[in-house]
C-alpha cells in the first residue's frame, strides 16, 4: 500500500470547484458521461482543468488537471456538511491494483480532494482502468470508470489549449500595450488590423468588442478583424487607391447586390472629421431581405492611409440607427486619437 500526498492548499482546489469561475476561454467540454471546464482564480489566473463524472449515486468522483501539470482527484456529495480545512482517510483501489491511501482535504463542505503528483501509477488506472474502489467516512463507493482515458485526454486538450489561448492573449495585450501609445497622424500609417485594434483599445468592451471566434468571422467577412456592436457587427478593410464616395458606393452596390434578396438602396457623401479639416468618404446601404426575411444595414467611413490607399471601417446593424451610432462613435474616437500630440 502506498499513501497519496494530501493536498497543500486548500483555496486551490476550492477556486476549482466551488466558487466554479468559467475560464475566459469558455472551454466547457463533455466526454461520455463526464463533464469538464477551465477554471480560473479571482485575480484572472488560469488554475486547471476539471472534469465530473455523472454517476447515479449520491456521490459523484471528479478529476483536475492544473495548469502547473499536477493532477487531482475529487468526491463530490451535494449532502455533505464538511468542514473545510479538515482531512480524511481515503483508501482508492483500481481494479486489482495496489491500494493506494492518504489523506483527502475538505476543501468545501460537499467536496473532498488531493493531489496525484506523487502517483503517476495512480493516474494511469485511473485512465486504463474499469472500476475504482473508494473507501473513507463515507463507507465503500465504487465508480465505473467508463470513457475515463478519452475523457482525460480531452481534459488534457483543454489544458493545453487554454494556455496557449493565455499566452495568445498575454501577446495581444503587449500589442495593445504599444498601440495605445500611437496617436496624432501616426494613427493613419498602421495597417487596417492594428488601425482598427488602436481605435477599439479606448472604447467600451461591452459594446465594441472582440468575438470569441474573430478568427473565423475575419475569413467568413474578408475582413483584416471583426468586432461586435449591439445586434450587429463592425469589420475593417483596406481598399487600394484613393475613390470618390460615388465610387466606393457603385462599387459596393455592385457587390452587395448578390447577397440581397430584397431591395438595395444605397446613398454617399461626404464627412468632416471632428476637430480636422479631413473630408471622409460616407457610404450607407439598406437591404430589406438578406436571403432570412430579415432586413440589415451598413454604413462606411473610409479613413485615409499614408501609403495612398484608404481604410474601410464598416458597422452593420439590425437597424440603421444601429450602424449610424456605432459608425458616428467610432469616427469619434478617430478624431479623439487623431487629435492627441
Amino acid at each position: 500500500m502506498t499513501a497519496l500526498r494530501s493536498i497543500a492548499t486548500v483555496a486551490a482546489v476550492v477556486a476549482a470547484l466551488t466558487l466554479s469561475i468559467a475560464s475566459p476561454a469558455s472551454a466547457a467540454f463533455k466526454s461520455g458521461i463526464w463533464q469538464g471546464d477551465a477554471y480560473i482564480s479571482k485575480e484572472g489566473q488560469f488554475q486547471r482543468c476539471a472534469i465530473v463524472g455523472d454517476y447515479e449515486s449520491e456521490t459523484d468522483l471528479g478529476f483536475g488537471l492544473a495548469a502547473n501539470g499536477t493532477y487531482e482527484v475529487y468526491l463530490i456529495n451535494k449532502s455533505w456538511t464538511l468542514e473545510p480545512g479538515q482531512a480524511a482517510k481515503v483508501t482508492i483501489k483500481v481494479d486489482d491494483r495496489p491500494e493506494v491511501s492518504g489523506a483527502f482535504q475538505v476543501v468545501s463542505k460537499d467536496t473532498l480532494g488531493t493531489l496525484m503528483q506523487d502517483h503517476p501509477e495512480l493516474v494511469q488506472a485511473f485512465k486504463a482502468g474499469n472500476v475504482a474502489t473508494i473507501t473513507g467516512f463515507f463507507g465503500t463507493l465504487k465508480f465505473p470508470l467508463t470513457g475515463t482515458a478519452k475523457a482525460f485526454g480531452v481534459m488534457e486538450d483543454c489544458v493545453r489549449q487554454v494556455k496557449a489561448g493565455v499566452q495568445d492573449g498575454k501577446k495581444a495585450a503587449q500589442a495593445r500595450e504599444k498601440l495605445a501609445k500611437i496617436h496624432g497622424q501616426d494613427l493613419f500609417t498602421l495597417q487596417p488590423q492594428a488601425f482598427a485594434w488602436r481605435v477599439l483599445n479606448d472604447l467600451p468592451q461591452d459594446q465594441f468588442g472582440i468575438p470569441k471566434d474573430v478568427d473565423q468571422a475575419m475569413k467568413r467577412w474578408n475582413a483584416a478583424l471583426v468586432w461586435r456592436i449591439e445586434r450587429g457587427l463592425g469589420l475593417v478593410q483596406s481598399v487600394g487607391g484613393s475613390h470618390s464616395e460615388e465610387e466606393l458606393r457603385a462599387e459596393l452596390t455592385k457587390l452587395k447586390a448578390p447577397s440581397c434578396k430584397g431591395q438595395l438602396t444605397s446613398e454617399a457623401d461626404l464627412r468632416i472629421m471632428p476637430g480636422t479639416e479631413t473630408i471622409l468618404p460616407h457610404v450607407e446601404l439598406s437591404c430589406t431581405d438578406v436571403g432570412n426575411g430579415s432586413a440589415a444595414y451598413e454604413v462606411l467611413t473610409f479613413f485615409p492611409h499614408a501609403s495612398g490607399n484608404m481604410i474601410a471601417v464598416s458597422h452593420i446593424g439590425e437597424t440603421l440607427q444601429i450602424a449610424q451610432t456605432a459608425d458616428a462613435t467610432f469616427l469619434n474616437q478617430v478624431a479623439a486619437i487623431a487629435g492627441q500630440r
